[in-house]
């Protein structure tokens, strides 16, 4: 049978000295928690390979370093412009909310009243010349 989280002796970590750290996480190599830890979060890169009918999908997973400069190589080399999103999943939603909000709301307010920006398309649609 296994062990129970009441059994399992969590350690101190030996960094901060607040955080408890698993032992299993001490076994596989790592010195300090996870909130002490330097490590970046990784990415996956999703590829086709083979030719013809003979293909088949993978994933590559790297650190976010080696995923951007890949990109903006590859960007680089094919003379394309490169948009590139990675996700912070373990940011504070609400911080970043409040931010958006804030900026929306000087963004508004610094608007001039006579400024008009129409949301309607309009440039005539169909052939030229036909009644629809």
């Amino acid at each position: 049978m296994t062990q129970t989280m009441q059994s399992i002796q969590m350690l101190k970590c030996p960094s901060c000295s607040e955080s408890t750290l698993h032992p299993k996480r001490k076994e596989m190599g790592y010195h300090v928690c996870v909130h002490c830890s330097t490590a970046k979060p990784v990415v996956g890169i999703t590829t086709v390979e083979g030719t013809g009918d003979h293909t088949y999908n993978d994933i590559i997973i790297m650190d976010q370093d080696r995923a951007r400069s890949i990109a903006l190589k590859e960007a680089e080399l094919t003379g394309k412009t490169v948009h590139i999103e990675m996700l912070d999943l373990d940011s504070d939603e609400s911080a970043i909310s409040q931010s958006v909000k804030e900026s929306v709301t000087n963004v508004l307010n610094d608007e001039k009243e006579d400024v008009f920006i129409s949301s309607v398309d309009d440039t005539p649609q169909g052939i030229q010349g036909i009644d629809y």
